[in-house]
């Protein structure tokens, strides 16, 4: 099939280190190793070009009119992203949308009705909830919200309660499939001898490294970061907190708040490093963290530290339960809870062996079940479930073509 990958999301660089924007491309490299064609059209393409010279990218750049404000940035750039999917529909062909959800993004929806083309759409959060902040018109981006997911032939969501909340917004549960994040497991695998090389650089050696990956916004509870070294430290000395990624001006801000809090020995920051660098450094630690996240979040992060082998110690909320068997691949605390975080960090500490185990089991159960393969597997069911196996006539010369994929024509 030739699929165009719609991702309007402003905040999204498709070459960029967030853990969206590998979403982005793993998904896409996995459609391609499967035989189908992508098109990825983007309003950020990004700027690390290695991350990204196998992938077609097209990139739609939006106002950054500051006086527009947020809402009407965001809704305008409907137009322009929409001309230019109704270019590459007409002028290259195309037999299936996928399309990851956006903050009042619409082109998809329009393009489906105008071609009849079949389309699924994924969402990984609501972003009227993440981004509220930033809106406002709250009630006028929450319409728009469930006229796009009401409007979806078929959605993938990342988790139960992303699925419970919309069939609450009024989506029938037949048209919802959950599909969890996934992992390329052939890049992140167990890897003694580089995690050796980052252990001396990063003055790791002989220590306990308990490490996250990931940004560090807010809603990754990095915080308590701070919290749990304190709290560790009253027990033991011989340990440290191992934080891989964010922003240069977040990491300079907790790096002060280490030194006030002197906790320099105990929480390092290296900051971000390339993608190709990023399964090293898991393997540099013996346990790995996520601090926190939102309930409705599948964190790619969590299958990332399976596929290094790393046993990983997380809070309890749905997606996290159905990713981690709590005592088999990892440990489990209650949300927030620093004490419980740190009780199940020490748990581990003097115990390699089950360390091991756990890691063992991870990569194992991983592989099984949360490889891009095994995602792209469910993707190519749903295509197949409406009806269109990419043998259907293709928009030619901006005509509405009559496809044979009627289920598509639904949107």
């Amino acid at each position: 099939m030739r699929i165009l990958y719609l991702c309007a999301d402003q905040g999204i660089p498709i070459l960029g280190r967030h853990g969206c924007s590998t979403h982005v491309r793993e998904t896409c490299r996995a459609l391609r190793a499967a035989g189908h064609e992508v098109t990825i059209l983007a309003s950020q393409k990004g700027r690390d070009q290695q991350l990204g010279q196998d992938l077609p990218i097209v990139e739609v750049k939006p106002l950054r009119l500051r006086r527009l404000g947020y809402d009407l940035r965001n809704a305008w750039h409907n137009f322009p992203f929409f001309r230019r999917a109704r270019e590459i529909v007409e002028q290259e062909g195309t037999d299936a949308i996928y399309e990851r959800f956006s903050l009042y993004s619409l082109a998809g929806t329009w393009l489906a009705k105008r071609y009849a083309l079949p389309r699924i759409v994924e969402v990984n959060a609501f972003l009227t909830v993440e981004q509220r902040d930033k809106l406002h018109f709250l009630k006028i981006a929450g319409v728009v919200e469930r006229y796009i997911v009401r409007s979806a032939p078929a959605l993938v969501v990342v988790s139960q309660p992303l699925m419970d909340t919309l069939v609450e917004l009024g989506v029938d549960p037949a048209r919802i499939h959950i599909m969890p994040m996934a992992v390329d497991v052939s890049h992140f695998r167990p890897n003694r001898e580089g995690a050796a090389g980052i252990r001396r650089k990063w003055n790791l050696e002989g220590r306990y490294v308990v490490g996250y990956v990931g940004s560090l916004s807010g809603w990754h509870g990095i915080s308590l970061l701070h919290d749990m070294a304190k709290l560790m430290r009253r027990q033991r000395r011989d340990f440290a907190i191992f934080v891989v990624g964010g922003e240069k001006g977040q990491i300079e801000r907790h790096r002060q708040r280490v030194a006030r809090e002197g906790l320099g020995e105990h929480l390092v920051f290296a900051g971000s490093v390339p993608y190709q660098e990023v399964p090293d450094h898991i393997c540099a630690m013996d346990v790995a963290l996520v601090p926190d996240t939102n309930f409705w979040t599948c964190p790619t992060k969590i299958f990332e530290y399976q596929a290094s082998g790393v046993p990983a110690i997380a809070p309890k909320y749905p997606a996290v339960l159905g990713a981690i068997g709590d005592g088999e691949e990892g440990l489990l605390f209650e949300p927030r809870d620093v004490s419980g975080s740190v009780a199940c960090i020490l748990r581990l500490a003097d115990d390699p062996e089950l360390r091991r185990a756990m890691g063992e089991r991870a990569r194992r159960r991983v592989v099984g079940t949360h490889s891009w393969q095994h995602n792209i597997a469910t993707i190519i069911a749903l295509y197949a479930q409406m009806g269109c196996d990419g043998d259907g006539p293709r928009p030619q010369h901006g005509r509405r073509p009559q496809r044979s994929c009627e289920k598509g024509a639904e949107s």
